[in-house]
């Protein structure tokens, strides 16, 4: 049921944003429009979803605001977790490489997917301080493992290796190059990076003709622009994407949970919402504006907001997670949260030589 990709279409749920490129980048360059406003995603039962940029035929790549994680699964917990949140109503999974659970993502694709490949958004990663032959190889078991001809993003895991041996400018460099090959070759529709500070986004900027849809970073209630990666994607216009947006590996007192704390837990009573609702809810509110185009609130105004991709294998939870584009949080509500600083992140990426 996948089609080729020459005849992959851009989803029939969204509206094609124009394309932000300019003439020195390639058209993967993101405009972050988001296409489907709260009223419009809860009256139809859909995810709304933002333009991350455009793939190599020129046709938009859209992203859901929400997916489902994997992080820390095995192959037979990520079968589960992906098929059941096929089955709630999630088009978009997140994987890695270095999860090593590709199979279990991809044998939940075959057996639990009901919708053609082009509604599906997959995310996967290679590793960083990857050489070009290294990154097209590992690319390829990317494929094989899922099964498919290609993926909708494909992004380097972090700005070098995990034990940070293999760190430079030039490394980070060539690997992008190489990222871009696969993205000229058709096997990835958007390529971007993850763990990566201002300036290792400016090491692979000055080499780059396809400019970075995303970077990954730690976001969530409490961690605020720490290390200023959001407002450098701003300026950029690269899509900044939360990872952990309830704080799962952070350390904190349970009065600071994002999802049973103190401060989510009563914004939520007045919305008839969780905590953990009212997290993510407040990442993906800066991705929304209303139909005039205008921010909900100073706090909205964050072009650059992507999608979140929360993990759990509970199909209640699952459920609950994807049930926050049927509110809108306050300005007030918006701004409380925005103030926040605890939990606070985990710092160290920016210290990658």
């Amino acid at each position: 049921r996948f089609l080729p990709l020459l005849l992959v279409a851009a989803l029939s749920m969204t509206t094609i944003a124009s394309n932000g490129s300019n003439s020195n980048k390639n058209s993967n360059s993101n405009s972050n429009k988001n296409n489907n406003n709260d009223e419009y995603a809860n009256r139809n039962g859909i995810i709304p979803s933002i333009t991350i940029g455009f793939d190599v035929t020129n046709r938009a790549v859209e992203m859901p605001l929400i997916g489902a994680g994997t992080w820390q699964y095995n192959d037979t917990i990520a079968y589960q977790s992906v098929c059941q949140a096929f089955a709630a109503g999630y088009t978009f999974v997140d994987t890695a490489f270095a999860y090593g659970n590709q199979k279990g993502v991809g044998r939940a694709i075959r057996d639990c997917w009901q919708g053609s490949r082009e509604e599906l958004f997959v995310m996967t990663k290679i590793p960083g301080g990857l050489n070009a032959t290294l990154v097209h190889a590992t690319h390829q078991q990317n494929l094989f493992q899922l099964g498919l001809d290609y993926v909708d993003h494909l992004m380097t895991h972090f700005p070098a290796d995990w034990a940070q041996t293999k760190a430079s400018p030039r490394l980070r460099q060539d690997e992008w190059l190489a990222l871009e090959n696969i993205y000229n070759a058709g096997q990835a529709r958007s390529i971007g990076v993850s763990h990566y500070c201002p300036r290792h986004l400016d090491d692979i900027l000055q080499v780059a003709t396809v400019q970075p849809s995303i970077n990954q970073v730690e976001y969530h209630v409490g961690s605020q622009d720490i290390d200023h990666v959001i407002e450098k994607c701003q300026q950029e216009g690269i899509t900044f994407m939360s990872f952990s947006p309830l704080c799962g590996p952070c350390e904190y007192d349970p009065v600071d949970s994002l999802i049973h704390g103190a401060l989510v837990t009563e914004i939520g009573a007045k919305y008839g919402k969780s905590g953990s609702q009212v997290s993510l809810r407040y990442i993906v509110q800066q991705a929304l504006t209303r139909d005039d185009g205008a921010a909900t609130s100073d706090a909205n105004a964050n072009n650059a907001m992507g999608s979140v991709i929360p993990k759990s294998n509970n199909a209640k939870h699952i459920q609950s997670n994807r049930e926050i584009f049927d509110f809108q949080l306050s300005d007030e509500d918006m701004e409380r949260l925005h103030a926040a600083t605890k939990p606070p992140p985990q710092a160290g990426d920016c210290n990658v030589p």
